[in-house]
């Protein structure tokens, strides 16, 4: 985990159990016990939305799991510490809304995360697809300059193994643009059309 990713999972994790904590204190002298987990978890939720569109800033969807799981096991341990063994010694038994509290902080950093990363998947499929045809301007450019190329040069020149190297000079022949002098092994080359 980068430092980012432990500040908004234990800091945010923390932060969003201390606010259910202290709303569950306040709570307590207005609503009835049974309703106080079902009204903390309407409010968290609208918090916990909050946080996870404003300020956590995560690029792919495995970082919303490692948010997803901090925060689960924050609020499963704190609420043991801090409300099982502090108002109630003797044990303590859950009921839906706890279940509910702990499913929706575990769901809700995914499906922020599937809905987030989502939105950047077409810019980075642009990308992909201009790196690779600038790649592709490379090799013709290097085949320009010493009249032929190899696989090998490729490699070095892209930085990219022999299958991706392979790849692009297999679809630069497929385009008409180069083709490939020699059947196979280290005497294969290939130059402009």
């Amino acid at each position: 985990m980068n430092k980012q990713c432990l500040k908004d999972a234990l800091g945010w994790g923390t932060g969003l159990w201390f606010i259910g904590y202290i709303l569950g204190i306040i709570l307590f002298m207005f609503v009835p016990a049974n309703m106080i987990g079902w009204v903390i978890s309407l409010i968290g939720i609208i918090i916990t939305l909050w946080v996870l569109l404003k300020k956590v800033k995560g690029e792919d969807t495995i970082y919303y799991l490692k948010i997803a799981v901090a925060w689960t096991v924050i609020a499963v341990v704190f609420d043991y510490l801090f409300l099982v063994k502090l108002f109630n010694p003797a044990g303590c038994y859950y009921k839906l809304d706890v279940y509910f509290y702990y499913v929706t902080m575990f769901l809700l950093p995914l499906l922020v995360g599937i809905f987030k990363t989502k939105k950047k998947i077409p810019s980075l499929i642009k990308k992909q697809m201009a790196d690779k045809e600038l790649n592709k301007k490379k090799i013709l450019d290097g085949i320009e300059m010493q009249k032929s190329i190899t696989n090998d040069v490729v490699q070095n020149l892209l930085g990219v193994s022999d299958a991706t190297a392979t790849r692009y000079l297999e679809e630069l022949e497929k385009d008409g643009k180069i083709r490939q002098v020699g059947e196979r092994g280290p005497g294969v080359f290939y130059e402009k059309v």
